[in-house]
């Protein structure tokens, strides 16, 4: 169930201590407590993950009834779409949290993630880019970014991209990303440390350490996420083997 408009939750049945907190916060007309609530269902406290109580709060913290969204309220029920599967309204809330709260500029990365699925990587690859300027020591924006420079052809745009953070020979994202970039390069030295390194830390890895790459998911699939990683490290270095 996804929710576009505020008013639209009085024509939904909710949890009752959902229902209970939600007025207790609209008699209060704050919309910060309904941000720090949608949180902890958003992630904050990982047995009680729920996409939609979350959403219900980010909606009341986004939609005040006086005065303005909580700061990065609108980027979390952003988020909460991107994560349903509703893209159009995942750019549309972050884009509103850029007007009302331009100073967000974390926001840009949720921008990013949503062009990127929607395959409009011009538009990510822009705002992966914004975001790397507001936070230069990123190595997620990073690694995205180099992997649509990558799948549109510029891989030495993604070399470039992903060198700042390449160093870091123990994350799994990152040098599975420059083992493609060097193996598409034909440098199969380089491409072959890579995937070994992000082997080595990816059969070692947590379900738990895989979810902190990954706020916002439901922690019920980490197990599938980290599987999906380690089975691309592999492949990866199959398809060296072959070359």
């Amino acid at each position: 169930m996804s929710l576009k408009n505020p008013k639209e939750f009085l024509n939904k049945k909710v949890p009752f201590y959902g229902l209970l907190v939600l007025l207790i916060i609209s008699a209060l007309f704050s919309s910060s407590p309904a941000y720090n609530i949608g949180n902890i269902f958003f992630g904050g406290v990982a047995r009680l993950y729920n996409v939609n109580l979350a959403q219900y709060f980010f909606l009341y913290a986004s939609y005040p009834l006086v005065g303005k969204s909580t700061p990065y309220a609108h980027h979390q029920l952003s988020r909460t779409y991107f994560i349903q599967g509703d893209f159009d309204t995942a750019i549309s809330e972050a884009n509103k949290e850029l007007e009302i709260h331009p100073e967000d500029g974390g926001t840009y990365y949720i921008l990013g993630l949503t062009y990127g699925y929607m395959n409009q990587e011009k538009k990510a690859i822009d705002s992966f880019s914004k975001y790397i300027d507001f936070n230069p020591k990123t190595w997620a924006a990073r690694n995205d970014k180099a992997w649509l420079q990558f799948r549109i052809g510029d891989i030495d745009g993604a070399l470039a991209t992903i060198s700042p953070v390449a160093l870091n020979k123990n994350n799994p994202w990152v040098q599975n990303t420059l083992g493609t970039l060097f193996l598409n390069k034909k440098n199969y030295k380089g491409a072959q440390e890579a995937f070994l390194n992000a082997k080595r830390v990816a059969d070692s890895m947590t379900e738990e350490e895989w979810g902190i790459g990954y706020p916002g998911n439901d922690p019920r699939i980490y197990n599938i996420g980290l599987s999906a990683m380690r089975k691309s490290i592999e492949n990866n270095l199959k398809l060296l083997e072959k070359n």
